[in-house]
């Protein structure tokens, strides 16, 4: 233990030892962790488009087969419009609601434009529904067949 004192006594720090941060380790601390925050952010936003474009696509996918049960319903007649799926064909109103877009879509308002008037018999790549111009900030948009297929179309950009 006397060894242990004469060593502080010689450092010059005491009895009890240094305690404490000096201002600039805390400066290099905060902007080593700003640094961090900053590399980050555009793999966060990164993240969040794709997982907005995800869940677009699985919000389609519940109207396609609310579609298609109601064209089996009405002789392989689609419906004129969207809103006629809810609540006996697509029991939650949030599937009409794109996640990446700026409004909330509803049964009378919904995200995604449709296209009234198809059957069964059209052309399976007739698009169906797909989702407004500017949903997913000009990277592209998800677009619904006639078939039920779901696929990304990107921007040209």
């Amino acid at each position: 233990m006397q060894q242990r004192d004469r060593h502080y006594r010689k450092s010059g720090l005491g009895a009890i030892g240094r305690s404490g941060v000096t201002l600039i380790e805390l400066v290099v601390v905060a902007t080593v962790v700003l640094g961090m925050i900053l590399a980050l952010t555009p793999f966060v936003k990164m993240v969040r488009a794709r997982a907005q474009k995800i869940r677009c696509a699985d919000r389609l996918r519940q109207i396609s087969i609310g579609l298609h049960r109601y064209a089996a319903d009405h002789e392989g007649v689609f419906p004129p419009n969207l809103g006629v799926l809810y609540p006996d064909y697509i029991e939650d109103e949030k599937a009409f609601d794109c996640p990446a877009a700026k409004g909330i879509g509803t049964k009378d308002q919904p995200d995604y434009k449709y296209t009234a008037g198809l059957t069964t018999q059209s052309s399976p790549k007739e698009v169906m529904a797909q989702d407004l111009e500017g949903s997913h900030k000009k990277l592209g948009k998800n677009i619904l067949r006639s078939n039920g297929s779901i696929e990304w179309l990107g921007s040209q950009r």
